[in-house]
């Protein structure tokens, strides 16, 4: 037996995970069992959804504490994660806060075995990607960068011919992107690209398709198979759910 076997058989403190990000406000922690159940939460997991503690999440499963469209989502995540063991990594989501407010996070989901080897639940965590300041941003040297994304979000964007532009390689400008944003480059361009058709959906009429080629997707079906990936609902769904209807073909 290893010294890493050895000592954690010896814990008399299994969930020492709880105790940990119980002290971390920035990301949301949750274990739940291969039946959905939820069977451990943090402060951070309560304070997202509204509630007045963990308890009121414990025991519960997600469509009986999230919207149905996002319930949804996140069964069919899990049910990938227990049933298959595929990890989900770095996974990039826009969600609401419980002040109505949009909210960027990275999700990650890895399941957990049982004694005997077999799948028994999944543990997961979801960090809020804070808006950073203006100070981080030219500390990185990626400022510029930013300002060309967000700038031309509509076009064909390559991240390598961005980082040429700041006169760094793909990697250099990753690692700095990820210092600043917690994000890659594509992943960025791709955060811009759904958070500027977020507001076109929920503030005007203009047909999926037009809104679509104004953020930078080829046709109506990419762009649908990425919105609801990163949303958890289809542009017309959740054009629907912000209360306009209009022309949502």
């Amino acid at each position: 037996m290893s010294r890493r076997d050895e000592f954690l058989r010896s814990l008399s403190t299994p969930m020492v995970a709880e105790r940990l990000f119980a002290e971390v406000p920035d990301i949301v922690f949750c274990i739940k069992d291969k039946d959905g159940y939820y069977i451990s939460a943090n402060p951070a997991f309560a304070l997202r959804l509204g509630v007045a503690s963990v308890d009121n999440i414990l025991g519960k499963t997600a469509s009986e504490i999230f919207p149905p469209h996002l319930a949804a989502v996140y069964e069919e995540q899990d049910k990938s994660v227990i049933e298959h063991g595929e990890e989900i990594r770095n996974r990039l989501e826009l969600n609401f806060n419980p002040r109505g407010t949009e909210g960027w996070y990275l999700a990650t989901k890895i399941p957990l075995a049982g004694k005997s080897g077999e799948v028994i639940g999944l543990a997961s965590i979801s960090r809020d990607l804070l808006t950073p300041s203006d100070t981080d941003l030219r500390f990185a040297g990626v400022a510029q960068v930013v300002v060309n994304i967000q700038r031309d979000f509509s076009e064909d964007m390559n991240p390598s011919e961005l980082a040429k532009q700041a006169d760094l390689t793909l990697t250099q400008l990753d690692r700095r992107m990820r210092k600043v944003f917690k994000v890659t480059t594509s992943q960025f361009i791709r955060k811009t690209r759904i958070e500027n058709a977020a507001r076109m959906l929920a503030r005007s009429d203009k047909p999926i398709i037009d809104i679509a080629l104004d953020c930078g997707y080829g046709d109506q079906s990419a762009f649908t198979r990425q919105f609801r990936a990163t949303v958890g609902m289809a542009p017309g769904g959740y054009r629907a759910a912000m209360g306009i209807k209009k022309n949502s073909a």
